[in-house]
């Protein structure tokens, strides 16, 4: 009798094992932190040896900067997702809504986001892609309001900082709930737009 030729083994595409990689690195690295994060540890929870990663990401910096760059883009869709999706509320409401699906966001990724909060021990371009989800957010959230009736017009001067004021603000709420749990998402959203949007508002065909 012929033994059966042993089941063949079908190779894993590679966006698919950056992904698992990638899900890992952000689970490891928030919870131990970048510096006692080690590649062995990543490597383990995906089930694949040290060299792939390094093959994948070229460093553990590297691997750090591919993660927050993930979630840069994964940010920026949730936000364009909030705002398309009820064109026809107030503009105060899908402000608000935009600024909800940030704050989900971040809970969703509290690992990330713990990450992101020691930012001053990154270095390199992973440092440089903490900066672009927050230049990203801005721009995204201030070329939206200009879409709103009554904004079409407003200088960029005028906007722009107001725009930093409010993502700062969702930067520094993010961090209480993180440390003083029991604020929804919903919650921080609507203590956003109630301290900002009078400010927004006041700008309307000014």
């Amino acid at each position: 009798m012929t033994a059966k030729p042993p089941p063949s083994r079908t190779r894993m595409p590679r966006a698919e094992r950056e992904a698992q990689m990638l899900e890992a690195a952000e689970r490891v690295f928030g919870s131990r932190g970048f510096q006692a994060t080690t590649m062995e540890e990543i490597a383990d929870q995906v089930g694949v040896t040290k060299p792939l990663i390094y093959d994948y990401f070229g460093s553990k910096e590297g691997l750090l900067a591919a993660t927050i760059e993930r979630a840069r883009h994964q940010l920026l869709a949730a936000v364009i997702t909030a705002w398309e999706s009820n064109p026809d509320v107030t503009p105060r409401l899908r402000v608000r809504e935009v600024i909800t699906a940030f704050f989900e966001f971040i809970d969703d990724h509290d690992r990330g986001f713990a990450l992101l909060r020691t930012e001053g021990a990154l270095i390199g371009e992973a440092a440089a892609s903490v900066e672009r989800i927050r230049q990203q957010t801005a721009k995204a959230l201030a070329e939206g309001i200009t879409m709103l009736p009554g904004f079409a017009e407003l200088p960029s001067r005028r906007l722009v900082p107001l725009v930093e004021v409010i993502i700062g603000g969702i930067e520094r709420l993010a961090v209480y709930r993180s440390e003083s749990p029991g604020m929804t998402a919903q919650e921080a959203a609507e203590l956003v737009v109630t301290t900002t949007w009078d400010g927004l508002a006041s700008l309307e065909k000014a």
